[in-house]
């Protein structure tokens, strides 16, 4: 069948339908504008189809099951009870189709016109989408980019071998391996630990830098790994992968260098290869726009605009501002992108955004770390154990801390750090504190409930004040 040419013209372009590309989409048509979203796969993209929510609801049927093995704590008798990844997975993919068909609700409720293909650029205000019959070209006054980034790689030797695995293939896994050994120790590898851990699976992780997911607070990291080797995960931080290959029973046999410099091997029946991820630029031809500037992601300002006046790029595709990779981070930058795309005046604030963490415990945070607030300012450092929380000893969860960063001078809030029971709904406090440079006397003046976890917010800044209650 030949390809057929039509002919579209709208008030503004989103190249991406993912978490970036389709809040903006619906936020333009708010905002009265003509959408068009052009996607090639599905409507979501990473997070909701191979990333957030697949790996959470593993996640949830994996924090059940370790439920039902404490259960003998709470004086409750469950004998004989077991999980059939069949059905967990399952009720993940259940999850993802009916969260997609949600969204695809929402953009067809605002009058966003889907149109399914790849696009690219042939000027700065017109592009071709190409699907497998037609050949759309899109005349627009305004462009957003949101093609988002997919796994990254290292060129270790043997790493394009079978049962050598990225996310997106292992999320596909029809049942849970003897062994896996995980390349890479942020996030990504961190969860999927969790995972395979609570279902028996035999984990090692060999992480490059010092810590795991080194972009958090020291002690937070440190608090991980003891948490992990409790749970029976083997960590090697300060370490290098450098080759994999196959042993004769079908296993891969992983060598890396410790932190000692020293050659070790490991024999696990997969290896997942989580070591970042990377901006999805290559089918955008952006060479034809000469003015742009980009690299490895294309550059903005804090407006998202590029350096080609109305065309404007978010999410994971952006280099040039603090942009950290998440999903809730792109999806505010398409509102900022879009407001000033359409005549207002909005800039992105990143300081106070949380990072959220869904391992065995969960971590949390927002703001600076210790080490990078000591940089720039005099800091107050509390900390409150949740041993000394009541909630979280009657959860039986009372591993872990609360800390909180306060300026000496100011004792504006700078940053809180989180690990232990549910960190990740406990940092919405203090990511507001923090995006609105709250002082220590907004959390301590505002009452908190009893019994609850986030007490310990409360009393962490009264601890860096010298003046905890119940510590």
């Amino acid at each position: 069948m030949g390809l057929f040419f039509l002919r579209m013209e709208t008030d503004i372009a989103i190249i991406g339908g993912g978490p970036a590309g389709y809040v903006a989409a619906i936020r333009a048509s708010q905002l009265g504008a003509k959408v068009i979203l052009v996607e090639k796969g599905e409507i979501g993209g990473t997070c909701l189809n191979r990333g957030c929510i697949p790996t959470k609801s593993l996640l949830e049927s994996a924090k059940r099951y370790n439920m039902l093995s404490d259960a003998g704590k709470f004086g409750l008798n469950v004998e004989n009870f077991s999980f059939d990844y069949i059905k967990i997975q399952k009720r993940k993919n259940q999850i993802v189709t009916r969260l997609v068909k949600g969204i695809e609700f929402l953009l067809k409720n605002n009058s966003v016109q889907i149109v399914r293909g790849t696009g690219s650029f042939i000027d700065s205000h017109t592009i071709s989408v190409k699907t497998q019959d037609e050949t759309y070209t899109i005349i627009t006054k305004k462009t957003i980019i949101a093609t988002g980034s997919k796994s990254s790689s290292v060129p270790i030797p043997g790493i394009q071998g079978v049962k050598v695995l990225n996310s997106n293939e292992l999320l596909m896994l029809d049942r849970i391996p003897d062994s896996i050994l995980i390349i890479g120790g942020g996030i990504i590898g961190d969860e999927f630990a969790s995972i395979f851990n609570s279902f028996g699976c035999k984990v090692t992780i060999v992480e490059m830098l010092s810590h795991l997911i080194p972009m958090e607070d020291r002690e937070i990291s440190i608090e991980l790994e003891a948490a992990f080797k409790r749970m029976g995960i083997k960590v090697y931080t300060n370490s290098k992968v450098t080759g994999i290959s196959d042993a004769e029973n079908g296993e891969k046999v992983v060598k890396f260098l410790d932190h000692e410099g020293v050659e070790q091997i490991i024999r696990s029946e997969y290896v997942l290869v989580s070591v970042g991820r990377t901006s999805v630029i290559e089918d955008l031809n952006l060479d034809v726009l000469e003015s742009l500037d980009y690299g490895r992601g294309i550059t903005v300002n804090y407006k998202m605009e590029t350096t080609i006046p109305d065309i404007y790029a978010i999410g994971d595709v952006i280099q040039g501002v603090p942009s950290p990779m998440l999903a809730y981070t792109a999806s505010q930058e398409g509102e900022i992108a879009v407001e000033n795309a359409l005549g207002n005046n909005m800039e992105m604030k990143y300081h106070g955004i949380p990072s959220a963490i869904f391992t065995f415990p969960e971590v949390a945070s927002a703001g600076l770390t210790e080490d990078k607030a000591k940089e720039t300012h005099e800091v107050l450092v509390g900390k409150f154990p949740f041993q000394g929380n009541g909630r979280a000893i009657i959860a039986g969860e009372n591993r872990g801390f609360v800390k909180v960063i306060l300026d000496k001078k100011t004792t504006e809030i700078l940053g809180v750090h989180i690990i232990g029971p549910h960190a990740t709904e406990l940092i919405a406090e203090a990511s507001l504190a923090v995006t609105n440079r709250l002082h220590a006397k907004s959390i301590i003046k505002t009452a908190h409930g009893h019994p609850v976890l986030y007490e310990s917010i409360k009393e962490a800044v009264l601890d860096a004040l010298g003046r905890a209650i119940h510590k």
